[in-house]
């Protein structure tokens, strides 16, 4: 096996089952190990796709930026336009339309020192026309800049889905060598009370149990990590980003014993997160062998620190 790094995404690669002949615990064992960078590389991707839909958000403020400033520009021209015309008509400039011609900003900035150079002094009206003209050029190559970083993004992205999409189904090949069905560990827990926040997250949680993962997905039929998290606390009014490393970044941060239900357990270097349900059990989306299930606090994953935005 190699490790290829894709998007700056770090992901698995295989040729094939190696194991073919291992036993189903070894199977397990080698999928579990895996897992680990694959949960990484999911998040990571999750962290991109957030960075390209803030990409598109700030895309359009500056189209509507753009739009404004031109307007502006165009509003100023035809006072200026007015201004020869009715004022200075008679001092041999020449038609005013010339001068105002469209053109470059850069080329309408030359002409405004044309007409400076003529004494046409109106000086609020040029100090306007030339801030509008800076603002509008400003804007414009801003959008240019943004256009081709998500042209780049969008690239990177589409290369690290298909990277993950590989080893997924590399993954769930080589799991289905393994005998035996996968359940739940845990098909009976009884929950300590909890507030009104509390049980709508939990519950939206456990609600879930059963369904699959799905890398980069939060539902409403399939989840990963993050993506169960942002879902379950939707229901109570909260956002949050699909990504386990941005969501450790918003939650207070607590100890092990101060977790309650609804809060977050973070495992593997922030490359994976659950939800803390009470009497030492977590509900999480653990990986593409599997589907969403309790499991307990301590059930494999290295245990990395909790967080909470309920207490």
């Amino acid at each position: 096996m190699s490790a290829a790094l894709v998007g700056g995404l770090l992901v698995t690669v295989g040729s094939g089952p190696a194991w073919a002949q291992d036993s189903p615990e070894d199977i397990n064992d080698e999928i579990e190990d895996l897992d680990v960078d694959l949960a990484a590389a999911v998040e990571a991707y999750n962290q991109l796709a957030s960075e390209v839909d803030d990409n598109r958000e700030l895309i359009e403020e500056t189209e509507a930026n753009l739009q404004a400033a031109e307007a502006d520009l165009d509003v100023l021209r035809d006072q200026l336009a007015d201004f020869i015309g009715e004022a200075y008509v008679d001092q041999g400039i020449g038609d005013a339309a010339l001068l105002l011609e469209s053109g470059t900003p850069d080329a309408f900035v030359e002409r405004l020192d044309r007409l400076n150079s003529a004494n046409l002094y109106n000086f609020d009206l040029m100090d306007d026309l030339r801030a509008a003209t800076e603002e509008y050029t400003a804007q414009s190559e801003l959008l240019v800049d943004l256009q081709a970083d998500l042209e780049a993004e969008q690239a990177e992205l589409q290369t690290a889905a298909d990277a993950l999409t590989e080893r997924m189904t590399d993954l769930e090949e080589e799991w289905q060598t393994a005998a035996g069905a996968d359940s739940p560990a845990f098909a009976d827990y009884e929950l300590p009370h909890m507030s009104n926040d509390q049980y709508t997250i939990v519950d939206f949680a456990l609600d879930q149990i059963g369904e699959p993962y799905v890398w980069g997905s939060a539902g409403p039929n399939s989840w990963d990590c993050s993506g169960l998290m942002l879902g379950a606390y939707a229901e109570a009014g909260i956002s949050l980003p699909h990504n386990a490393a941005a969501q450790w970044d918003m939650v207070a941060h607590i100890s092990e014993d101060e977790l309650q239900p609804g809060d977050f357990v973070f495992y593997n270097g922030l490359a994976h997160v659950g939800m803390y349900i009470g009497n030492g059990l977590v509900v999480h989306a653990p990986n593409s062998t599997t589907v969403v299930k309790v499991v307990d606090l301590h059930h494999g994953n290295s245990y990395y620190g909790a967080g909470t935005l309920l207490h």
